[in-house]
């Protein structure tokens, strides 16, 4: 008789190990629930840049800062303005610091781009800029748990979480939700977990390697056939719902054996998906060959196959885009992380509308804040700018977006957001809204409150929906 480590080993489990967001969460599955109104997108693609990049160098162009360089921030601001900052730095001190890239106009609608972003301006007809976006915290964990679960402290559902949580599995065969990264960032995977909701709403993190399978431990052991494998599987279940039956208090149960039939289902579909091989020459051309590229073209054979929601989740390994003085310097950093992820953007959103898909995926450009119109005050050699989080720049395209506009602004230092001010709450608000769903509606009742991705606050931002 085979030992319960070698009944298990046949089954391949080690792929539930890798999709472990259908492990069990202590709560039952949910059916998807029906949209409160008619969607307008019915999957999305989060292009979240991991470091805090600087709006004054990408989107929000300021040319006003140029007469007052060199001033000190408290001869411009007051002493309650320049606190919230990052506890680590001291900011009266620091100087005014222009825009050190040029901008120009581009496509019909004239929008603002620096030249780090030579091809975007392709695209930009497509995008709806938010300028007045800000969050509670200038520190990197605490921004991107606040971005990616709408609440400060670890612990709750992810946004991707709550999108599968209210649409459901579009396929069958593979997650709903799919995160794509290149490490792991300050506020750690938590942000991708899904919380009080069911188990089958974690994210699957994934990796876009060539010959190398998209989850680890996906392939059957050596030797072991897939009619013995499904065997192995149909009689693991059956103990498993006999037990469960027999346990009706621990619901968790379910999710362990909807983890024995994805990890199944997986080993069929998985490979198939995530194999850019499969793309043309022409293809590979336009989205380009660097892994966020091949990022950006997975995302789109994702959604093609029926992901809901894909995160791609640039630069988390020593956050790339924080770009302080002494962490490769303003300029050299952000021509770098752009250069890097500029061609990529364009072709995914030049590829879904080409491909009538445009409509209905709803592509969303964020980072956790923005960077200060001052230089911070203890650079070491190279120019840069600390942490920003009062006002700052972040966009949408597709999925019921109106493209081509631009909504609020921030003062003319870049400082804090004047001109139709949102929150991230408000953002959050407007994804499930161009879903289907009222955000104030899309919750879960747990520890006898009703907990929803926008806490107790949010508010659409209609503005920019067409």
């Amino acid at each position: 008789m085979p030992s319960r480590r070698d009944f298990l080993g046949h089954l391949s489990l080690g792929s539930i190990a890798a999709i472990s967001h259908l492990a069990s969460s202590g709560q039952a599955a949910l059916p998807a629930m029906a949209p409160h109104y008619r969607p307008r997108a019915r999957n999305v693609i989060l292009l979240f840049m991991c470091g805090g990049a600087s709006h004054l160098e990408t989107f929000d162009y300021k040319p006003q800062l140029k007469k007052w360089a060199g001033k000190r921030a408290d001869e411009i601001f007051s002493a309650e303005e320049l606190r919230g900052f990052n506890p680590e730095k001291t900011v009266e001190g620091c100087k005014i610091l222009p825009p050190v890239f040029d901008f120009k106009q581009h496509g019909q609608s004239g929008a603002w781009l620096s030249e780090i972003y030579p091809r975007l301006g392709e695209a930009v007809d497509e995008i709806a800029f938010l300028k007045a976006v800000h969050t509670d915290s200038a520190i990197h964990s605490v921004g991107e748990t606040i971005w990616h679960t709408g609440h400060a402290r670890p612990g709750f559902p992810s946004m991707g979480s709550w999108v599968t949580y209210g649409l459901g599995a579009e396929s069958p065969d593979l997650p709903p939700y799919v995160v794509m990264k290149d490490g792991i960032s300050t506020a750690g995977d938590v942000v991708f977990q899904q919380g009080m909701l069911p188990g089958r709403h974690q994210a699957a993190v994934a990796r876009v390697e060539a010959g190398r399978p998209p989850f680890p431990y996906l392939d059957p052991p050596p030797g072991v056939s897939p009619e013995r494998q499904r065997k192995h599987l149909t009689a693991l279940n059956r103990l498993n719902r006999l037990h469960r039956d027999r346990h009706p208090t621990q619901p968790e149960l379910t999710g362990r054996i909807e983890a024995l039939e994805m990890a199944w289902k997986l080993q069929q579909s998985a490979e198939g998906a995530f194999d850019l091989t499969r793309e043309s020459t022409g293809m590979h051309a336009l989205y380009g060959e660097n892994q966020f590229s091949k990022h950006c073209l997975t995302a789109r054979r994702l959604v093609e196959s029926g992901v809901r929601f894909v995160e791609i989740f640039d630069g988390a390994k020593g956050r790339k885009w924080d770009a302080h003085g002494n962490r490769g310097g303003l300029i050299g950093n952000h021509r770098s992380n752009a250069g890097r992820t500029d061609q990529g953007i364009t072709a995914l959103i030049l590829d879904l509308k080409a491909r009538g898909m445009l409509e209905e995926t709803l592509v969303v450009w964020a980072t956790e804040f923005g960077r200060t119109p001052f230089e911070e005050a203890n650079r070491e050699t190279q120019l840069g700018r600390g942490h920003h989080h009062k006002g700052f720049t972040l966009w949408m395209a597709g999925g019921g977006v109106k493209g081509g506009t631009s909504l609020g602004a921030t003062d003319d230092f870049g400082m804090h957001a004047v001109d139709h001010p949102v929150h991230v709450h408000d953002v959050h608000a407007t994804i499930l809204h161009l879903l289907g769903f009222d955000h104030e509606r899309l919750t879960l009742r747990h520890n006898s409150r009703d907990v929803r991705l926008t806490d107790v606050f949010g508010k659409v931002i209609h503005e920019v929906v067409a």
